[in-house]
């Protein structure tokens, strides 16, 4: 393999385009010496005769030069992107960063935080997966993921750190035409004989026993779901209610139904939402500042 240099075809270059070897100097900001002696290590290397001396007039491209003129073009073009691409990851302006998002969260934020940190830093690449809890958990500790939007749900600080975002009070959701759906408010106590519908994420499926757990009502389950809108239809269909945590824009639901929000009496814990990532691998300047922005965008959820 030819081993040129990018200086090399620089120099080149200049010498063609301002015609010698004295005025691609000059126009280079370098010694006269410097030129001639890259020209002739560039054609001892590639063993062309890329340049004709003309006395006292500069020199001119041989047929050789003109052919290699846009090679040697083409690889200070790419050299020059290179440099730019350098200076872009040195700056942390260049990068990919692994984002990961529990799936019931996702629908609320994820397209949001990607369109928005696409507009802020259009050279980072944002790898986006939708996992459930544990899976986030797990990839955060094995390293395949950089940062996770997921729930506090008894989260173990040895092996996963994050910072908070936003908290998820729990709230009731009935069917238009309800016994309670003119309620501003119910308790517990008061969907203990109804027919529920549960959302059947791992961890989530915990927090929402524990709920009923803390009165002694043991839930009638009618329907269970990993879809947060699987469940909401449901109850829009008539099939039982739901507590759900996270509340999306509008009441409507996927099939055209409405389901009805009503705020629960008792003072429940939140499900605290937070960006995690791992205890053992700090987020790199990339990540904390793709971080930075998710925080600004819950902020004004």
């Amino acid at each position: 393999m030819i081993r040129l240099t990018l200086k090399q075809c620089e120099y080149f270059c200049a010498v063609a385009r301002c015609g010698g070897i004295a005025a691609a100097a000059r126009a280079l900001g370098v010694s006269q010496p410097a030129v001639a002696q890259a020209m002739d290590k560039l054609e001892d290397m590639t063993g062309l005769v890329l340049l004709r001396r003309l006395h006292a007039r500069g020199t001119e491209l041989t047929a050789q030069g003109e052919a290699f003129l846009s090679y040697a073009t083409e690889l200070v073009v790419c050299g020059t992107g290179i440099e730019a691409a350098v200076e872009k990851i040195a700056d942390n302006r260049s990068g990919t960063v692994r984002l990961g998002c529990f799936q019931s969260i996702a629908p609320f934020c994820l397209a949001r935080i990607v369109r928005g940190y696409r507009a802020l830093a259009p050279d980072v690449v944002l790898d986006v997966s939708e996992m459930l809890q544990e899976e986030l958990s797990e990839a955060l500790t094995q390293g395949t993921l950089d940062l996770a939007i997921m729930y506090d749900l008894g989260l173990d600080p040895g092996r996963i750190s994050w910072r908070a975002l936003t908290q998820a009070p729990p709230y009731l959701i009935v069917p238009p035409g309800h016994r309670l759906a003119e309620r501003q408010s119910v308790s517990v106590r008061d969907i203990a004989t109804e027919d529920y519908i549960l959302f059947d994420a791992p961890r989530s499926r915990d927090y929402f026993f524990s709920i009923f757990a803390r009165y002694g009502i043991g839930p009638r389950i009618a329907f269970r779901s990993r879809s947060i809108e699987s469940v909401r239809c449901s109850v829009a269909n008539g099939l039982g209610v739901s507590i759900l945590s996270m509340r999306p824009a509008s009441d409507a639901t996927y099939d055209g139904g409405q389901v009805v929000p009503i705020a629960l009496e008792e003072e429940l814990p939140p499900t605290p939402v937070v960006l995690a990532h791992s205890a053992e691998r700090p987020p790199g300047a990339l990540a904390v500042g793709l971080a930075d922005y998710v925080e600004d965008v819950f902020r004004g959820l």
